[in-house]
């Protein structure tokens, strides 16, 4: 599967009246990529607690984005996440979640290097989904794997 990066939907102009319950689901994923981080974030409170296979990829892309607004609402529904299905997205999927781990402790350093790595939220959710396919290194053994790009401004 591949997920879009952003998308720029006029959200206004979705009218999801006549959608079924899946499509709806499939929508707020699509939703949780959209430019503005409102939209993102409305979206994924939709879809942290449902259990089918296409949820997972779009929660996890979101760990690895520097918004501590949406991480908090990750890290807040945490034990509420179906174990099972993200433990089988995490194997099935480990060069994804390692370049996730690595965007957590680059965005950490570049936005957040102000707060306590301990206590970093994005850490929590690594530290979190580590313990779903036992590795349980977490991203506190991660370092930036290149020098921070210009537009990288903490």
């Amino acid at each position: 599967m591949r997920i879009p990066y952003r998308v720029h939907y006029d959200v206004a102009l979705i009218d999801p009246t006549s959608f079924s319950t899946t499509q709806i689901e499939v929508l707020n994923c699509l939703l949780t990529r959209h430019d503005n981080g409102y939209v993102r974030e409305e979206n994924l409170r939709e879809i942290l607690r449902r259990n089918h296979q296409w949820v997972p990829p779009f929660v996890v892309q979101l760990v690895g984005e520097y918004v501590i607004e949406i991480l908090a609402t990750i890290r807040d529904a945490i034990h509420d996440l179906d174990r099972d299905l993200y433990r089988a997205f995490l194997i099935s999927n480990p060069d994804f979640f390692r370049l996730t781990k690595q965007r957590v402790v680059s965005y950490r350093a570049c936005y957040y290097a102000h707060l306590d790595k301990r206590n970093y939220v994005g850490f929590e959710i690594v530290n979190f989904l580590d313990s779903l396919i036992g590795t349980n290194r977490g991203a506190l053994s991660l370092k930036p794997t290149s020098k921070l790009r210009g537009d990288c401004v903490p």
